[in-house]
């Protein structure tokens, strides 16, 4: 019998944990069984699926771990450190003393820039800029994390004092005039420019763009309104992403004598809280009970009543809401620009806010039919309910469904499909969290020649237990970034998933020499740079077993996130450009959207699901017909779904449009939501304030189209590249060469243009956002 490579594969971890190779005989009967044990699964996948190894390999006094150390960390575990091995980082007021070493040497930089007028000065200008930039960053980003991430409060004041800090010091700094006419001198320089990279070139126009944005040649007056806008827009969109998911109230009342005889079961009614009178139920706005109640309830108005109030947000968060709204307008009237939207767009592949209402229009306009198509079985149940004809007319059909309809009408209509009635860990079984690990390291290593590489974190690296390190290695390079991840669910944490760039590649010069608090790699040619370092959080819930040890199981949509967030993460792995202001995802707005949107098509691939799926106790493979009806689930409302992120956009552009700065004394957010909604007609919330939830009005602020536009590219490239094999290396290597090591550094059309093999494309336009907006799935 011949022994396939994956099973050399596995042979290959046997030797590592159990020093010896397993007799022939049995290891191939154990992969005929699919029985593997734990201690015969790779130590990539056993430190997210066995908990107790994870417990053992930390432990530095384990006489186990001395074995295996060797395989799984570059350090010794018992080194203490501070997060991610800056030394600087072992308390709060460690990272003061860090942003303010930081800052002193930012300070520096400044000097010796503004004083070295010399040609050589003048070459290394822009390098200089960059390292300053990026000695900046480093303490920004690093804020940003700890604020939304560490779970001690004494870290989050000290990371929002810092960030305050530095943000208003860059500020000040964007508009400094003198570092901005002698970064201008520089570039007009033919001397100079005749010893520059292109790299260099380009970062240099790029910052002095920054310059110009910043009102540069504004007087000072307006210099100090600048600065002040910026930084209370800084605050005060913390302030509205912290409250994001504060409701209005905590319950609505609703007579018992009304939810009786509205089809809920005794069980649910038990579980519901009743008044001080005994009249009324207490249902709860958030947790499971809503949703059992709106699945079950036949009383529209009832669930109209309890829908809003899961969806409805507290006065004050309107009015931060409002108040970032009013404040961006107030900032692009300042930098003489008709509207915030026109101030973010500016720079961005979509050239101006109306390219983007028209390419958001037209896709509204291909998926509206489509919606309507899949709520009709919502409006034909409504309208026998009433003993009318059901209609085949898309308005008719739009009208007649509302969102707090589509619970109902959907379980109604699973029962009657029992195809659909799944149980929800009848898959989730088959894809524990360290299987999807080892896939998504099996895709990279087969389509870009990289993997990953569990290692043990020093004392004091992360700031949970739960966190896994990951090394990223190359199989030409060797190690060429970090990844923390922060993968499960515990008390006190939010993020539901998110990627932070805790701090980007770059070449590490000759007259640097202070290591302490940079992670190094060195590159082929012996040059060194600052490792990527990228953080991964997600909220994924671990089971107990009957042996006490805990699993984390994924559901479809949960790998699917998993997947996107990890498309970031490799793209800061393989931009690595000489400069950071053009590494990794330090590209255009709606570019940076592209290679984690890309990943989702993996995630949703059979050929990628299969492989990857093993039950976690037996090792059985998924079965493809079990696989194949979640994936028909996952596509059920699938263009709804589309179209509701289609609204967002839309949504995301009409606060931050001209007619903003036009009536900016009687701003109403919530009329403009609601208007929106009533226009674009699909599953139409004009009752609720939901607007006040949308985080990413502050995050993306007027650019939340990327996401959309970034699909209908990833579409086009996951046709051309991996439709037909998705572990394609040539495909990969493609997509590497022509997309993810630039970075930022190359005009983002040029990399479409190359990456589809379409010239045409090249310069963009309204002929390249029309070609991009016709697609067949998105």
């Amino acid at each position: 019998m011949m022994v396939t490579r994956t099973e050399l594969k596995q042979l290959r971890y046997l030797r590592i944990f159990r020093n010896q190779v397993l007799p022939t005989k049995f290891y191939r009967s154990s992969v005929r069984r699919n029985l593997w044990t734990k201690q015969q699964d790779p130590p990539l996948k056993r430190v997210f699926d066995d908990s107790q190894y994870w417990v053992s390999i930390n432990n530095p006094n384990n006489t186990y771990t001395g074995k295996i150390l060797s395989q799984l960390v570059p350090n010794p575990a018992t080194k203490t450190t501070g997060l991610f091995a800056n030394p600087y980082l072992t308390t709060p007021s460690g990272l003061r003393e860090f942003s303010d070493v930081s800052l002193a040497k930012a300070k520096k930089i400044i000097d010796n820039l503004k004083s070295d007028r010399s040609l050589d000065g003048k070459v290394n200008f822009v390098i200089e800029l960059d390292r300053l930039s990026d000695t900046l960053c480093r303490v920004i980003d690093l804020c940003e994390f700890i604020r939304s991430a560490h779970p001690e409060e004494g870290f989050i004041e000290a990371a929002q004092d810092c960030h305050e800090k530095l943000f208003e010091f860059m500020n000040v700094l964007n508009t400094d005039r003198e570092l901005c006419e002698l970064l201008n001198e520089t570039l007009q320089d033919e001397q100079v420019l005749s010893k520059l990279s292109e790299e260099e070139k380009k970062v240099g126009y790029i910052l002095l763009q920054d310059f110009i944005k910043s009102g540069i040649y504004m007087d000072s007056g307006k210099k100090d309104q600048f600065i002040t806008l910026s930084q209370d827009i800084s605050v005060i969109g913390q302030e509205y992403i912290n409250n994001i998911n504060q409701l209005a109230r905590n319950h609505i009342k609703v007579k018992r004598s009304e939810l009786d005889n509205a089809g809920i079961e005794f069980d649910v009614a038990c579980q519901l809280g009743k008044d001080i009178t005994g009249k009324y139920y207490k249902i709860p706005t958030y947790g499971h009970l809503p949703f059992l109640i709106l699945k079950a309830c036949t009383d529209p108005e009832i669930r109209k009543k309890i829908w809003v109030a899961m969806h409805d947000c507290s006065k004050q968060q309107i009015e931060r809401l409002t108040n970032l709204v009013k404040i961006r307008a107030f900032l692009a009237h300042t930098m003489g620009r008709e509207c915030y939207a026109a101030y973010a767009i500016d720079g961005k592949m979509a050239k101006n806010p109306k390219d983007v209402d028209e390419f958001l229009k037209s896709l509204m306009d291909f998926l509206k039919p489509k919606a309507a198509k899949e709520l009709k079985f919502i409006s034909d149940l409504i309208h026998n309910e009433k003993g009318e004809k059901p209609s085949d007319d898309v308005d008719e059909i739009l009208t007649a469904v509302r969102p707090w309809d589509r619970e109902y009408y959907t379980a109604i209509h699973r029962n009657k499909q029992k195809h659909l009635l799944l149980d929800d860990y009848a898959l989730d079984v088959y894809y524990p969290l360290g299987n999807v690990i080892q896939g998504l390291s099996d895709i990279f290593e087969s389509i870009y020649g990289i993997r990953f590489e569990p290692a043990v974190a020093g004392k004091g690296e992360t700031w949970s237990s739960d966190v896994r390190r990951l090394n990223v290695v190359s199989e030409k390079e060797g190690l060429i970034g970090i990844i923390y991840c922060d993968l499960f669910r515990r008390q006190g944490k939010t993020n539901n998933a998110a990627h932070f760039t805790i701090c980007c590649s770059r070449q590490i010069y000759p007259h640097e020499d202070d290591f302490s608090t940079i992670q190094l790699g060195t590159n082929v040619d012996g040059t060194k740079f600052q490792l990527p370092i990228i953080s991964l959080l997600c909220n994924f819930n671990t089971r107990c077993l009957n042996s006490g040890e805990t699993i984390c199981l994924l559901a479809l949509n949960e790998i699917e996130t998993l997947f996107h967030e990890m498309g970031h993460a490799i793209h800061s792995m393989l931009g690595r450009t000489r400069l950071q202001n053009v590494s990794g995802t330090r590209c255009s707005t709606d570019f940076v959207e592209l290679p984690s949107v890309l990943m989702e098509h993996f995630a949703r691939d059979t050929r990628v699901l299969k492989r990857i799926g093993h039950h976690y106790k037996t090792g059985d493979r998924v079965p493809a017909t079990l696989l194949n009806r979640y994936l028909e689930k996952a596509r059920f409302l699938k263009d709804c779904e589309t179209f509701s992120q289609a609204k967002m956009a839309m949504l995301d552009q009409r606060l931050y449009d001209k007619n903003i700065v036009q009536n900016i004394d009687s701003v109403d957010v919530v009329k403009i939501y609601h208007e929106l909604e009533k226009e674009l007609e699909v599953l139409v919330d004009d009752e609720s304030n939901w607007c006040a939830k949308f985080g990413h009005l502050f995050g993306y602020g007027a650019t939340y189209y990327c996401y959309l536009f970034d699909r209908a590219i990833a579409s086009k490239v996951w046709k051309k590249l991996f439709e037909k094999d998705p572990y394609s290396r040539s495909g990969g290597e493609k997509f590497k060469n022509d997309v993810l090591k630039w970075g930022g550094l190359r005009e983002p059309w040029n990399c479409v243009a190359d990456v589809l093999d379409n010239p045409d494309l090249a310069h963009g336009g309204e002929k390249a956002m029309k070609f991009i907006g016709h697609v067949d799935d998105i």
